[in-house]
Formats: structure tokens, sequence, C-alpha cells
């Protein structure tokens, strides 16, 4: 039988194995990405003020493009990134400060989504209708529960488009003309 002295040095020896285990768990974790290191750390994802220069730096930083409708003075870019993955690019005008709660402006946002010509495909065919040719061999999905919304993606890509603007048409015209394109061309 062990002595009750023993107690307090096998609860010693589980503590420390305790602490060795948290620790090792949380290096690798760390090292892998689980508790959120790299990328996501270094990523500004708060609404703030973007120039073109931005946006093509921000395209080599991702790996993929971002679209936009390009300039469009007197408008400023406002640049909305998630930590999905989603860009948001949205057309301030004068006097419409960062992070402003109104979404009625033009709104371009780029989604990593795998095979997104299958995704618009899926939902056309949920909601009754159907996918059109786009710009390019792209195809449009117009999106009958948000009318400002419409969607073009593009075979051999992992990206989705979407161009929202309050003014009915607008978004669909842009998207059509090939205004909505990637900011590095």
């Amino acid at each position: 039988m062990a002595k009750s002295s023993d107690a307090p040095h096998r609860l010693r020896v589980v503590g420390v194995v305790a602490s060795v285990v948290l620790l090792v768990t949380t290096a690798v974790l760390v090292s892998e990405g689980g508790l959120g290191g790299g990328h996501a750390e270094t990523t500004d994802t708060s609404p703030h003020l973007v120039s073109a220069a931005g946006l093509r730096e921000l395209e080599d930083t991702l790996g993929h493009s971002v679209y936009w409708a390009g300039r469009r003075p007197p408008t400023r870019i406002e640049l909305t990134q998630r930590a999905e993955g989603a860009v948001y690019l949205h057309y301030l005008p004068p006097r419409v400060e960062p992070g402003d709660p109104d979404q009625g402006f033009l709104t371009v946002g780029t989604y990593p989504v795998s095979d997104p010509v299958a995704t618009l495909e899926r939902a056309a065919a949920s909601s009754g209708t159907e996918v059109e040719p786009g710009p390019g061999d792209g195809v449009i999905f117009r999106n009958t529960s948000t009318p400002g919304s419409v969607y073009l993606a593009y075979p051999d890509s992992d990206l989705q488009i979407e161009a929202f603007d309050p003014v009915p048409g607008r978004s669909l015209h842009l998207i059509r003309s090939g205004a909505i394109a990637p900011v590095g061309g």
C-alpha cells in the first residue's frame, strides 16, 4: 500500500505530463493554422478605402483575380475581406465613410467557390430559371430573390463574381458589357 505522502508527488507528475501534452498540442495547432495562425492574422478585414494599386497587390497576395467595375469617379472603393476568402468592393459616393451600414451602393464581390459554373447552374435550376451566356465563355445567373444581384462564373475558375446595384438592371448591364473584370486585366 502506498503512503499518503506519495499522493502529492503523483499529482505533480500528472500536472507536468498534462502541461507537456498541452504545450505540444498548442504548438502543433499553431503550426498547422488551427488557432487562426498564418494569413488571417495579417489580413485587414475591416472596411477601408483602397486604390487600384492596392487591389493589384491584393490579387498578388491572394493568388487569384479580384473583380471590380473599374474606376468610377467620383466614387471611392471600399475593400472588405472576409475570413473565408470573400472580397467585397463597395463604390462609395462622396461624403460616405468606409464602414457605412447603408448597402445601397454598387458592390462587386469575388468569392472562392469550387466549380462556380455548376453552382450557378444548380441555383438557376432550383429557382426555376436558367443561366445565360456571359462575356467570354462565362455564364450569368440573375438572382430573382435579390433583383439587384447578378452572378458571373467562368469554366476552369474557382471564383464566382457578384455584381449588386440598387438600380434595377444596372448590375446585369455591367456584367453583360464586360465592365465587371479582374483588376489586373
